[in-house]
């Protein structure tokens, strides 16, 4: 057990503890896990950049936030049935989702994500927010100190959300920059999968599971259909829960048509009843405030349990009626929305790239998500973390917050992940600080 993973553990087992203490061991296990991403997060916030009011400030290019459609998503809930009020709203609902919303939901996933499956409302609760989805898989499918498997580089609070209160041990599966045949970095392969499944086995951990980020972050790219079948059938082999988080499928911007979800397998998935889907508003509706989450599964023994355990991570009403009215408008969402908020993804996509290749940093290609995955590791004095942090810092410094990829559970130093969907004015003045740190460098 790595050196971390003893200090968890005998933290929440209290082994060696003796001092009195005025909150639980668990309680204690979340606060003493210092998270980057909301440590960052929350300071950006609080210092928000303004070219006049506050021109000190925070350029947040670390939150994956897409602004590029606000407006046209503030112009259509400001319409008369978007956020409406009905006296239904101040009283019990189901808290699960009410029958409205999972039909509402059903109904979209079969026209967005599997147009040739239909989709039982019956198999789909909604949560307050894809973390809370992700929470409560966790406690639905794992018992503490259990292992999920996840490729890494990942979003980094894919181990949180199963870590700080289902108590998963969250083990990751290092790919690196090292291209393979096809040319491609970072690439999972099905072999190293079913290696590290054994590995763990063979130390005698109780391995429940693999969670697939699809779309990936910070990658930007998908699985193809191939390999999402490769890794589906070695976690049969092992009979292993697969959570698959397709947060951003609808906000690819590069040959949308290839992308395969995990919903549009039909009888050729593998195993069905252990395969959980997971996607939410706060990406692909640019939603993120409205705290609406969807998982989809056909083990009603899971189904049972996340509507129990629903009581603590609901969604409001009144927000759960917006989110159908949303959805439901196949006008607007499929014929405006969807095709306009992808077009805008792909020009600030290639525009930020080619800024930063002109900068110098080498810029993997990425098809979706709000963000690219750059090294900069000609402008690191050698090739370790440490030089990665002191890089980060000094963008930071400048007034940028970017994320380093070692904050993602990157093997290889020197990737950074940039967010390229902040309003465009911000954009701008961001690359052009960040141009003049690594300006700096190079002197």
């Amino acid at each position: 057990m790595a050196s971390g993973d003893a200090k968890a553990q005998a933290t929440l087992t209290g082994e060696g503890e003796e001092e009195e203490t005025t909150i639980s061991r668990r309680a204690r296990h979340t606060i003493e896990k210092n998270d980057f991403l909301s440590t960052y997060a929350s300071v950006a916030l609080g210092n928000p950049f303004h070219p006049e009011d506050n021109p000190e400030g925070i350029i947040n290019m670390g939150t994956a936030l897409n602004h590029l459609m606000d407006e046209e998503m503030q112009a259509r809930l400001q319409e008369r049935d978007g956020l409406r009020y009905d006296r239904q709203f101040q009283h019990y609902y189901d808290l699960s989702g009410t029958k409205h919303v999972r039909r509402s939901v059903a109904d979209f996933l079969k026209r967005r994500f599997c147009p040739e499956r239909n989709v039982d409302p019956d198999n789909v609760v909604v949560l307050n927010g894809v973390a809370s989805c992700l929470d409560a898989l966790g406690h639905a499918i794992c018992d503490p100190g259990d292992v999920l498997i996840t490729p890494t580089p990942v979003y980094g609070r894919i181990f949180s959300n199963f870590r700080e209160r289902a108590l998963v041990d969250v083990r990751g599966l290092d790919t690196t920059e090292q291209t393979d045949a096809e040319g491609k970095s970072f690439s999972l392969r099905p072999d190293a999968l079913e290696s590290k499944i054994r590995e763990l086995l063979g130390e005698g951990k109780r391995v429940k599971g693999v969670i697939l980020v699809h779309p990936h972050n910070p990658m930007g790219d998908f699985y193809s259909k191939t390999l999402l079948l490769e890794i589906l059938q070695v976690c049969k082999r092992y009979k292993l829960h697969v959570v698959v988080d397709e947060i951003y499928a609808l906000s690819i911007f590069q040959d949308p048509e290839t992308f395969v979800s995990t919903l549009a397998l039909g009888s050729a998935t593998p195993d069905p009843e252990r395969i959980h889907f997971v996607w939410g508003l706060t990406k692909d509706l640019v939603l993120a405030g409205f705290r609406v989450g969807v998982v989809h599964s056909l083990n009603k023994d899971v189904i049972t349990c996340l509507k129990r355990i629903s009581t603590f991570q609901c969604t409001p009403s009144i927000i759960q009626n917006a989110a159908a009215t949303i959805m439901n408008d196949k006008e607007w969402f499929d014929g405006f929305f969807l095709p306009t908020n992808r077009r805008k993804l792909g020009d600030a996509y290639r525009r930020t790239r080619q800024r930063l290749e002109e900068m110098g940093l080498e810029v993997r290609e990425g098809k979706a998500g709000f963000f690219l995955w750059a090294s900069a590791k000609s402008f690191m004095k050698e090739n370790t973390k440490e030089a990665e942090l002191e890089l980060f810092d000094a963008i930071f410094k400048k007034g940028v917050y970017v994320v380093p990829g070692s904050q993602l559970h990157c093997v290889s130093p020197g990737w950074f992940r940039l967010i390229f969907t902040i309003p465009p004015e911000k954009l701008e003045v961001g690359l052009a600080k960040i141009k003049s740190a690594l300006d700096e460098r190079r002197k």
